[in-house]
């Protein structure tokens, strides 16, 4: 009798192996964003998500943030040329802008552009779509000009996160941007 109860319980036990899966972790969906703190960088800082890590400095990226596929670079780039110093000079620079863009990568197609301001400092937005690593992203690149610098802000992700990833985490990280 003993005997037939572990067999019963052992048998009850075994059964439920392998019914079950367990989910396969997403890797790809961004992290919606947590909390805030403070990201010092050479000559940049911001407010970026607590539990979205961080880009080490690699050549002219001086750091940024990262959630899975989305990312958020940044450059800085001493000019030699003059920063173009009005509206109109602004205006050419763009228009050089997005020609290099293009000529760099013919897979980037340009949604919009526009000149604005963006921490005190004069600035280009370009949005677009490109291939990285020939998969399909949605970009905003954002270019300041200040203190005989170019300070350029790449934020990315799959075209089917982009518009959360951007108004949850790239548009208000970009609004805490401060130049130093």
């Amino acid at each position: 009798m003993r005997r037939a109860v572990l067999f019963i319980a052992l048998s009850g036990a075994l059964a439920g192996c392998g019914n079950s899966r367990t989910p396969v972790p997403d890797v790809a969906t961004p992290d919606a964003p947590q909390g805030a703190r403070d990201v010092r960088l050479k000559g940049v800082r911001f407010k970026a998500p607590v539990n979205w890590a961080d880009l080490q400095p690699q050549g002219a990226r001086t750091g940024g943030i990262q959630s899975k596929t989305a990312t958020m670079a940044i450059w800085r780039y001493p000019r030699t040329e003059p920063l173009p110093a009005g509206r109109q000079a602004l205006e050419e620079v763009r228009g050089l802008l997005v020609g290099r863009i293009k000529q760099r990568d013919a897979s980037f197609v340009v949604t919009n552009e526009r000149s604005t301001r963006l921490a005190g400092a004069r600035a280009i937005v370009v949005t677009g779509k490109a291939s990285i690593a020939g998969l399909p992203f949605r970009i905003r690149s954002t270019h300041l000009f200040k203190d005989g610098t170019e300070t350029v802000v790449d934020a990315y992700a799959r075209p089917q996160d982009f518009e959360r990833v951007d108004t949850t985490v790239f548009k208000p990280v970009l609004s805490t941007l401060r130049l130093r």
